[in-house]
């Protein structure tokens, strides 16, 4: 019996944290649906979805550490791997994820402590991310067989954590009262933001050009593709998040900061939603002509597609804009019927091999 526990820790993959970020990303969807049609029960709703992506998240979180303890070895391995490198970093934005649930959500249901879990969240998910991002990207700098056809969507896992923990450090600043803390988490922000767009672009670009000039990927990493949707709509939320925080310090400049972040967040959500058009359209692809077999990958279609969701309905929320919060409703019912069918397949999965 020990030997089993042992080897199910060994065997552990930490793509079983894509799953706190969709039951988060639906969570966060949901609490906007909430505001932008004024439904009032389906705040409680999102209540019930936060707690129980925290106890989910601690459950994977303390598997985590148990194998990175007892199989050093076997995490150093991953982390040099030329094709699931990125995924360990699926932790700290699961950790993330749990702050920004307690801080958006928390600011209209309540919930019990939600800052102090929010604020914890994120700084134990943003120490995490800088130790990770770094290991990752050295260990595929320095590894001498990777080549173009070992780049897949997970690659682009470890920015889009570093854009998740700006997003959720941009989200705690309420909490904070001392402008002198207020400014170091404001540049620690833009740490992240920064960091994760610029790994983001060069990725992006390595992605495209396989997908147009190399191998195509593998049926079994195809969904990771669908993780293209997560940076734009990250980056769509963060600008007026960063326009509001620039504003504070620099109140001459406000203006300005506003508008750039009224004109780039709708480029990039627009840019979402026509690659959520063109990923569906390629899914069908591999479904109908190649092969699409169920894998844990799966939870890739989760919560890029809530991301898409959260930016077009937040983007209505803060300009006034109601064609965006129509778009990002369509978006959610097809987050919701994804869902569904992922976590259907999940269990069958589950039960099919133990």
């Amino acid at each position: 019996m020990e030997k089993e526990k042992l080897t199910f820790i060994k065997n552990f993959n930490p793509i079983w944290f894509a799953t706190v970020l969709g039951f988060g990303g639906i969570a966060l969807a949901t609490i906007h649906m909430a505001r932008f049609f004024n439904i009032g029960w389906l705040k409680p709703v999102t209540a019930i979805l936060a707690y129980g992506n925290l106890a989910l998240c601690l459950f994977l979180f303390a598997l985590w550490i148990l194998r990175a303890v007892l199989n050093y070895s076997v995490m150093v391995s991953d982390l040099s791997h030329p094709v699931f490198a990125g995924f360990h970093s699926l932790m700290p934005a699961a950790l993330v994820m749990v702050s920004l649930n307690f801080s958006k959500i928390g600011s209209v249901v309540p919930l019990c402590n939600h800052g102090g879990i929010a604020i914890v969240f994120w700084a134990a998910g943003a120490l995490f991310e800088v130790v990770l991002l770094t290991l990752t990207c050295y260990y595929l700098v320095n590894n001498q067989t990777i080549s173009i056809n070992n780049v897949n969507g997970g690659w682009l896992v470890p920015p889009v954590a570093a854009l998740l923990t700006a997003l959720a450090g941009l989200g705690m600043m309420p909490f904070v009262t001392d402008t002198w803390t207020l400014t170091v988490v404001l540049w620690v922000n833009f740490f992240f933001f920064g960091n994760g767009a610029f790994i983001m672009l060069l990725i992006t670009i390595f992605l495209f050009y396989r997908l147009f000039f190399s191998e195509k990927i593998l049926p079994q990493l195809f969904s990771s593709v669908w993780i293209l949707l997560v940076p734009f709509s990250l980056i769509s939320l963060l600008f007026p998040m960063l326009a509001d925080a620039m504003s504070l310090l620099f109140p001459k400049y406000g203006f300005a900061f506003t508008g750039i972040a009224m004109v780039m967040s709708p480029v990039m959500t627009a840019i979402g939603l026509w690659l959520l058009v063109l990923l569906i359209m390629m899914t069908y692809h591999y479904m109908t002509f190649v092969k699409l077999p169920f894998g844990l990958s799966w939870w890739a279609f989760v919560f890029p597609t809530a991301s898409l969701s959260i930016a077009c309905l937040s983007y209505s929320l803060v300009a006034n804009q109601p064609l965006f919060g129509y778009a990002g409703a369509v978006v959610y019912f097809f987050l919701l019927a994804v869902t569904a069918v992922v976590i259907i397949r999940t269990i069958l999965y589950y039960l099919r091999n133990h």
